[in-house]
């Protein structure tokens, strides 16, 4: 299997269904996903999430471990108490228990792509993050 981004500068993989999830202060604003690859024979999954300006992903934490790479934009992540600036390239992993959050605090869209288990546990929600 093949899926084409599309445009390098604005991947949209136009075969992959977009999920835009539902704004919720407090959780999760302006925040888009697309799956990449799921199969039944693998033990997990590849999302790319799209973060518009000004979006964040809810502050939370969850038993599974991921792996976040960068692919287009900037913005920052939380990860315990401690926040750090993320760009194109760069590499989060995100340990089990880890609270943790993504902030899209630039003008352009933040794009991450996120493998996770298959199979995980549900995140819990830990309220507002401290300010970074």
């Amino acid at each position: 299997m093949i899926r084409r981004a599309g445009s390098p500068d604005a991947p949209t993989w136009p075969d992959v269904p977009l999920d835009v999830y539902k704004d919720e202060p407090g959780t999760w604003m302006q925040v888009s996903r697309r799956v990449l690859f799921e199969s039944d024979q693998a033990e997990f999954q590849v999302r790319y999430f799209e973060l518009a300006p000004g979006g964040y992903t809810s502050h939370e934490k969850h038993e599974h471990e991921h792996c976040v790479v960068v692919l287009r934009g900037s913005g920052k992540v939380l990860l315990d108490n401690a926040w750090h600036e993320i760009g194109p390239g760069d590499v989060v992993h995100v340990l089990p228990n880890q609270p943790h959050q993504f902030v899209n605090n630039s003008e352009g869209p933040f794009g991450i792509v996120c493998t996770v288990n298959r199979d995980r546990d549900r995140p819990i929600l830990l309220g507002d993050p401290p300010a970074g």
